[in-house]
């Protein structure tokens, strides 16, 4: 397959479209036309991909080049059928759209929590959606400040210390986040109002896939 650019110079009748490019010698009479989205990846977007994948690399000790390429294979294979076509620009090294770009940041986000892969900023401030990064620290069970190991702790106004069991009641549509044990001491010694402007983090509402991974269901069936 040959990658080459176009674009649209008139709109035809019955939804036909005449596209106009370059023609690469050697090529077949029938091409394959792959949309791209008019809000193109932000330059902020690519100084986070590029930040991420450099942090990856030097933790697993790849070449960047080598790391963004499997890295960014393994997301294709993971969001093909979401992406449908949209993901093909990553996948020839070109450029993508910014709905494409904010996934495969989130995609990047969740491997360094999955494998513990140390960073040297707060992941958070890689994140496009503080409440989807924070979803995703509670799955992988690290601290959303410091990506420590952590335990899901109940934000303030959750039904913990009002007559409700955790180990009875999986309390779905509480607000939790995941904190180690010295971000934990510290949101009770500040307050979380205070806690969550000074680590621009947001907790979320818990649901039975997150009760699930911390075993809160269980706990309550058997209760």
């Amino acid at each position: 397959m040959k990658q080459t650019d176009g674009r649209i110079r008139e709109i035809l009748p019955g939804g036909r479209v005449l596209i106009e490019t370059a023609l690469p010698d050697g090529c077949a009479d029938e091409v394959r036309v792959f949309w791209s989205d008019s809000e193109e990846i932000t330059p902020d977007q690519r100084k986070k991909i590029f930040a991420i994948v450099g942090e990856i690399a030097c933790w697993s000790g790849y070449a960047p080049e080598d790391a963004r390429k499997g890295l960014t294979a393994d997301f294709l294979r993971e969001n093909i059928q979401q992406l449908q076509l949209s993901a093909v620009s990553l996948a020839m090294g070109g450029g993508c759209d910014k709905g494409t770009a904010s996934l495969y940041i989130e995609y990047l986000i969740a491997f360094c929590l999955e494998n513990g892969v140390p960073t040297s900023r707060p992941l958070q401030e890689y994140a496009d959606d503080l409440e989807r990064y924070t979803y995703a620290a509670l799955l992988h069970k690290r601290c959303l400040v410091c990506g420590r190991k952590a335990d899901m702790h109940h934000a303030e106004g959750s039904m913990i210390g009002m007559g409700y069991n955790r180990d009875t009641k999986p309390q779905i549509g509480d607000r939790v986040m995941p904190l180690c044990r010295e971000h934990h001491m510290e949101y009770h010694s500040i307050g979380g109002t205070a806690f969550e402007e000074k680590y621009h983090c947001k907790a979320v509402a818990m649901d039975k896939r997150i009760a699930g991974k911390y075993g809160l269901s269980k706990k309550a069936k058997n209760a």
